[in-house]
């Protein structure tokens, strides 16, 4: 008996070849509208579905290929007598080979999006029913039937055949199981789409409400030496999206491997950078992240100025970190990074000067990267999870800061332009440090870092310590602390320093105390009423 194909698809990749190939092989084609009429202009004999079935498409082409003589040939088990009587009563096919790709709703969401439509029912239309229930039927039948979602296998599928005449079991459930992963990662999408649009129906204003159910479907971009730990292994992995190829917004131009611990401090460094970098007129930044906490940020008017100022925040802890630096990476500026020890570095765009200076490093991790792409992807990151063996916590991102302009002079004199954009710069920086946090800031340049204290004090207290350690002067800076101060002791070690203005998001049911002490110590304290907590 004759094996047959039927083959329905958006994406036509390689298509011609592929099919071309089939029918070489003997194999005949079945296919809908769109595929058929392309295949037929490409000289290849095609019977269409509606022929075949002699039933019309309709619905303007909403059904198709909802038809017995269709699911009938993909799932029958041609190891069942009574299957294939009732194959032969009814006059229908075996079908051997299912070639479906889906109509590219998440590409059209984006789309969507970027243009700022509502769109819902065009949106609709690019819900696939069809080609999801034939390539199902195929992968459930996979003993039997050859599902092929994906144009990479056309060769491997050709190669296959032209050597054995056949495909092997092995080969068909490996096809399988990415048929059913496309299709979790499709109706995730979908999912995703339908439970944003009831979130935004029913927000109250205030908070964004979580959907009761979410789907993600993973796929492995990169095997990881290791963890966290050599005994603990790792991957890279990206939300998998039906019908998309595999993309990134970094590439790494040299170095040795990137790790698991690495990638946790470039993402942390480039959220920072982003952050420090955002209206900056002209002027350029740098950030060093160390064991995902910042040790250095500066703001100047070139980026080699920036980076000279981020290091001298903290250079001992600098050694073996992570930079992201804004502008072009140039032969001096590269010079200057490689005069200390760095395990990545993070740019916009490398030029062959920079990259030049960084191969005589060959240790040295260099990354270009798309910022705009990054911050395109970090905008979408609506949800962050953390995993609890089996129980996941789920929250909005916390993407968004808001500038100062916005906050209560609680105490003090109003502050002069040169303080608000220190302010600005400590209150951006503590946004990143693991809490309880406190950051000191002067010139546009961090000076002190206090991380992860279980005291709000003893942050306090070191991050005056590791200012002077390093030489900085505390006198006439500011400083920011990521939550509210439970008592006036947090100020009063900072003002005793030389701090003299404080940036915080206030809330304590002691805050009456905190700003009375401020103004009799003349501290400038602005209240922004939103915490920046990060655990």
């Amino acid at each position: 008996m004759k094996k047959q194909a039927i083959v329905s698809v958006y994406d036509k990749t390689g298509l011609e070849e592929f099919v071309g190939g089939l029918v070489e092989l003997g194999i005949g084609i079945l296919s809908t509208g769109g595929t058929a009429k392309f295949l037929k202009e490409k000289g290849i004999p095609v019977q269409s579905i509606s022929d075949y079935t002699q039933s019309p498409e309709i619905l303007e082409g909403r059904v198709k290929s909802l038809h017995p003589r269709i699911h009938g040939g993909i799932l029958a088990r041609r190891d069942r007598e009574d299957d294939l009587r009732e194959l032969q009563a009814n006059a229908i096919s075996e079908i051997d080979f299912v070639v479906v790709n889906l109509y590219p709703f998440v590409q059209q969401v984006r789309r969507i999006e970027e243009a700022g439509d509502a769109g819902h029912e065009s949106l609709v239309e690019f819900i696939d029913i069809g080609g999801p229930t034939m390539i199902r039927a195929a992968a459930k039948n996979c003993r039997f039937v050859a599902p092929i979602c994906d144009p990479a296998d056309y060769p491997v599928i050709l190669a296959e055949l032209r050597q054995s005449g056949s495909i092997a079991h092995e080969t068909r459930q490996r096809l399988a199981a990415k048929v059913f992963r496309m299709m979790a990662a499709y109706d995730g999408a979908i999912a995703r789409y339908f439970s944003l649009a009831e979130r935004l129906l029913t927000s109250d204003g205030s908070r964004v409400k979580l959907a009761p159910v979410e789907s993600i479907t993973l796929q492995q971009e990169m095997t990881l030496r290791y963890g966290e730990n050599p005994h603990q292994t790792a991957g890279l992995y990206r939300r998998y999206e039906a019908g998309e190829g595999s993309s990134s917004w970094w590439r790494q131009i040299q170095g040795k491997e990137i790790s698991y611990n690495n990638l946790l401090d470039m993402h942390g460094a480039l959220d920072l950078f982003l952050e420090v970098s955002t209206g900056l007129d002209g002027a350029h930044a740098a950030v060093i992240i160390k064991h995902t906490n910042p040790c250095g940020a500066a703001v100047r008017k070139t980026a080699l100025e920036a980076f000279r100022a981020a290091w001298s925040c903290d250079p001992l802890s600098a050694f073996g970190g992570i930079v992201a630096v804004s502008g072009v990476m140039t032969k001096e500026l590269a010079e200057a990074i490689v005069e200390g020890f760095v395990e990545v570095v993070i740019s916009g765009e490398v030029s062959p000067e920079g990259a030049a200076v960084f191969a005589k490093k060959k240790n040295v991790r260099l990354i270009e990267c798309s910022l705009e792409r990054y911050r395109a992807a970090r905008s979408s990151g609506v949800m962050t999870m953390r995993n609890f063996y089996g129980d996941y916590l789920v929250q909005t991102a916390d993407n968004e800061l808001k500038d100062l302009s916005g906050a209560k002079v609680a105490a003090g004199e109003t502050p002069t332009a040169e303080q608000m954009q220190d302010f600005e710069l400590a209150w951006k920086v503590c946004k990143h440090v693991k809490s309880n946090a406190i950051v000191i800031v002067k010139d546009r340049r961090a000076i002190g870092v206090g991380a992860g204290q279980m005291s709000r004090v003893d942050s306090a207290k070191l991050a005056v310590q590791r200012a002077g350690f390093h030489g900085h002067s505390v006198a006439g800076a500011v400083a920011a602390s990521d939550a509210f101060l439970p008592f006036p002791d947090t100020l009063e070690i900072l003002n005793d320093a030389g701090v003299v203005g404080l940036v915080q998001p206030g809330g304590s049911i002691k805050d009456e105390d905190v700003v009375e002490s401020a103004k009799k110590r003349s501290v400038v304290m602005l209240v922004t009423g939103e915490r920046h907590f990060r655990h």
